[in-house]
């Protein structure tokens, strides 16, 4: 079929016109995926600098680190044995305190960990706390002693909890005590209070793999 001179300048202006639009198809993609490029290119040049600023303190850190080791290693210097923690060991420390005075040492109880807590959780370095409850009879004056040996121990020891109630006089108590200790009571004719007493320290163990 031939073409009159118009049918060809349609026919030549639409090829044209795919032409432009394909091209401008072609670029506007081309833009778009140099747009997205770029865009990785910010976040990756981001990232490195980030991994650049962490690479500068690296040394700091490893300060820092081996800064911490050392006051670990103070603090666990200070913190008793694990065998002085245990039950016998340690009411026997406490009742060294009181001897010199008419504090009596009634009960005992160990206090355990509550699940999931600091003893619980499994670390490489961690410290265990250990608490003790102690039920006692005695004078605020020579409960007062009494704590401040305590707290002047050799090793880290501290006073957690303290409840005093009133119990009578020591006539009233006399009833419950041996003949020796009524007869001091019955010369001092200081109230006696039931005192409640809570006790913790820590024992300190790096753990399985960690690094000495």
């Amino acid at each position: 079929m031939r073409l009159n001179e118009k049918q060809k300048v349609v026919a030549v202006g639409g090829v044209f016109a795919l032409l432009v639009i394909g091209l401008l198809t072609l670029n506007f993609f081309k833009f778009r995926h140099r747009s997205e490029l770029l865009a990785k290119i910010d976040a990756l040049e981001e990232e490195q600098k980030k991994a650049n600023d962490k690479i500068k303190r690296i040394p700091e850190l490893r300060e820092k680190r081996a800064q911490l080791a050392n006051n670990i290693d103070a603090y666990a210097e200070i913190l008793p044995k694990e065998e002085h923690t245990q039950h016998d060991a340690f009411v026997e420390i406490i009742d060294s305190y009181r001897k010199d005075t008419n504090i009596q040492i009634q009960r005992t109880e160990y206090l355990k960990p509550k699940p999931g807590g600091e003893a619980g959780s499994k670390k490489k370095e961690n410290f265990l706390r250990h608490r003790y409850r102690f039920k006692l009879l005695g004078t605020v004056p020579d409960f007062l002693r009494f704590i401040n040996k305590i707290e002047n121990h050799t090793r880290f020891l501290k006073i957690d909890t303290i409840t005093i109630k009133p119990l009578g006089s020591a006539d009233e108590v006399n009833e419950q005590d041996d003949k020796e200790d009524a007869q001091e009571i019955q010369k001092a004719r200081i109230p006696y209070k039931e005192i409640e007493l809570t006790v913790s320290t820590y024992t300190y163990s790096k753990g399985e793999g960690a690094k000495k």
